[in-house]
């Protein structure tokens, strides 16, 4: 009898040690993860107060670096409009380009068709201005991987000025835009961009792309802050004999992101990208949910390939991975996980919209919605982006790693058909 009690006792020894055990493991684990979580969250408030103090203060800083230019330095420029869909606010963005202060430009439109409702409506606009001369150019071209660039590549070979300055369909001007682009220019510096701004949302899916679009450019505008300088190809002003000197069209034709390539070519040369002091428009209009969802997934799919080292931090500049990091972290503070989540996407969207009315970006009622939609978006973008390669762009499909070309290339034509009495 003795021995069977004793038998019992070892047995339950055991499973009490076991459990034990069992626990600690538990309980190591847990304070592992909430530790985690909360450096997590507190680096994720750090880059936002960074991200936050970095775009108020951009223009200051970098009107400070702006360099000496000799009097009346203003070298002719062609500016080249590579053009496809009639995207909302078309006539008011690409109408811009002629109300430019400057004494010397040419306008050279781009497009791969010879005819389009977006061709149409640039020609209408361009036969108001008859004194700035403006060319309309089909390229046909398969040479680059990128439809953007396919579509310069023309514009760029047959304009008269070495300094070419790109403008995306959907960016508007204002009158000094072209001067505070130039006044940035010293033979150190290869490459000038802006930052854009989303404005003038015409949806709730509008209003959530605008709202990323701001995430984007504080982020930008901070770098800028720091001296750095990245290709971002909505403008951008390069000279082409700098172009020339890195390898020509043929280095940056392989790349998806034409505005990366060119930036990195130039680094290659000595040559620095810098932003200027001024940001720019970005036309939002109305949006479709699975439009802006499949642009977003395409960006951050070509970052991943572009930006290996900085594309796996991105979720620590966003609110919702630090509100999900809050529900363990907030018993360390005696706090319930549910007031944690609130709390950090209330705080935070306060900053951010306390920003943006400072910084003078549009704020609307659906602004709250656009926070939340922004969040989910970013996410769901920056999760499929780690599944493929493959991106959707212009009514193709490539690989983010190598692009794609066409089986069969195409000859370039003579130039699109005039209409309303337009010079080509």
């Amino acid at each position: 009898m003795d021995t069977v009690l004793k038998g019992t006792y070892r047995e339950t020894a055991i499973l009490d040690t076991t459990d034990e055990a069992k626990g600690q493991v538990t309980t190591i684990v847990w304070m592992v993860l909430v530790y985690g979580a909360a450096l997590w969250w507190v680096l994720s408030w750090f880059v936002l107060f960074v991200n936050l103090c970095g775009a108020l203060i951009q223009p200051f800083i970098q009107r400070r670096r702006l360099p000496q230019q000799p009097p009346g330095f203003c070298p002719p420029v062609s500016v080249i409009a590579p053009i496809k869909l009639l995207d909302p606010g078309f006539e008011r963005a690409f109408g811009s380009l002629f109300g430019l202060d400057y004494p010397d430009y040419e306008i050279l439109v781009g497009a791969a068709e010879a005819d389009s409702p977006a061709l149409q409506a640039a020609q209408t606009i361009a036969a108001r201005h008859e004194t700035r001369a403006c060319r309309f150019l089909q390229s046909e071209s398969t040479e680059a991987v990128s439809p953007k660039l396919n579509v310069l590549s023309r514009p760029l070979a047959e304009a008269r000025h070495d300094f070419i300055l790109t403008k995306d369909s959907n960016i508007t001007f204002t009158p000094d835009t072209l001067r505070a682009l130039m006044r940035m220019v010293t033979p150190d510096i290869g490459l000038v961009v802006m930052v854009p701004v989303a404005v003038r949302a015409k949806s709730l899916a509008g209003e959530i792309e605008a709202f990323l679009i701001n995430g984007h450019a504080r982020l930008l505008l901070t770098a800028s802050a720091f001296g750095q300088g990245f290709g971002v190809g909505k403008v951008m002003l390069f000279r082409r004999s700098d172009l020339a000197k890195a390898g020509g069209f043929a280095s940056i034709s392989h790349s998806l992101a034409e505005d990366s390539a060119l930036s990195k070519g130039l680094a290659a040369i000595g040559l620095r990208t810098v932003f200027a002091p001024i940001t720019v428009e970005q036309e939002t209009g109305a949006r479709g949910f699975r439009d802006i969802y499949e642009r977003q997934s395409r960006w951050a799919i070509i970052r991943r390939k572009e930006e290996p080292a900085s594309f796996p931090l991105e979720p620590l500049s966003s609110p919702l991975p630090a509100a999900l990091a809050a529900i363990p972290a907030a018993s360390l503070l005696g706090l319930s996980g549910g007031f944690g989540f609130g709390m950090t996407l209330l705080v935070w969207f306060v900053l951010e919209v306390l920003c943006a009315k400072i910084k003078g970006w549009e704020v609307s009622a659906w602004t709250p919605l656009a926070f939340l939609g922004r969040e989910i978006l970013a996410l769901a973008a920056w999760l499929r982006a780690w599944t493929t390669h493959d991106v959707v762009w212009a009514q193709g499909r490539y690989d983010a790693r190598h692009g794609a070309r066409a089986a069969t290339p195409k000859t370039q034509s003579d130039g699109i058909k005039p209409k309303l009495g337009i010079k080509i």
